[in-house]
């Protein structure tokens, strides 16, 4: 999580949130309006990947009040590949089964089979939406997305444009072909399956 006294910007798993850290840690650690979680996986420390009820319920002090909530996202298909090749690269003994995904579907470290809907509802909870207060940083339109959104609060010129070529943290492809076609091409399936991550994508989208 990444907030200053306007805004809150929720670090939502594989929508190019390791992009942002670096951008922020880079050119805007000097910057005391902001604060910017410590990243440290090592440390067990994750709170960068906080919502906002969990940050509520970690720190007492931490209050939404009236600021704007900033929160990566992207579309389905994309996500659930994105999170397979990440999972796969750090469980790679699990049974990973990729005809999972088809049903938005994905082993965590753990063995435990999520959801991408438990993802979408985390970080985008009805209440949250329906308080008008969101706008999204879509990974498909990141360089574009952030300079508008993190523009009204921040000198977004110190940033160079060569700095929002290429990724962070990428993952390689550990998808076979046909469950990848299958995924992008399937969608009116996977939507029926994923029916809150459908709703969510139509705001974020559509706007």
């Amino acid at each position: 999580m990444i907030y200053s006294s306007d805004f809150v910007w929720l670090h939502f798993p594989k929508c190019a949130g390791a992009k942002i850290e670096y951008l922020f840690k880079k050119y805007y650690s000097n910057d005391r309006k902001i604060t910017q979680d410590l990243v440290d996986p090592k440390k067990g420390l994750t709170p960068w990947h906080d919502s906002i009820i969990d940050r509520e319920s970690r720190d007492p002090k931490f209050s939404l009040g009236t600021r704007t909530i900033i929160c990566s996202f992207r579309k389905l298909s994309s996500w659930l590949e994105s999170r397979y090749n990440f999972e796969y690269r750090r469980s790679p003994t699990l049974d990973h089964r990729p005809e999972r995904l088809l049903e938005g579907k994905f082993l965590e470290r753990d063995g435990f089979e999520n959801h991408a809907d438990y993802y979408a509802k985390k970080y985008l909870s009805q209440f949250i939406l329906e308080s008008n207060t969101v706008r999204f940083i879509r990974t498909e339109y990141f360089e574009s997305d952030f300079k508008l959104i993190f523009g009204e609060y921040l000198d977004i010129s110190i940033i160079p444009d060569r700095e929002f070529n290429g990724k962070v943290n990428a993952s390689k492809s550990y998808l076979p072909l046909d469950i990848r076609k299958r995924l992008y091409q399937d969608r009116q399936v996977l939507y029926e399956k994923c029916p809150y991550w459908k709703m969510v994508e139509k705001i974020a989208y559509d706007d």
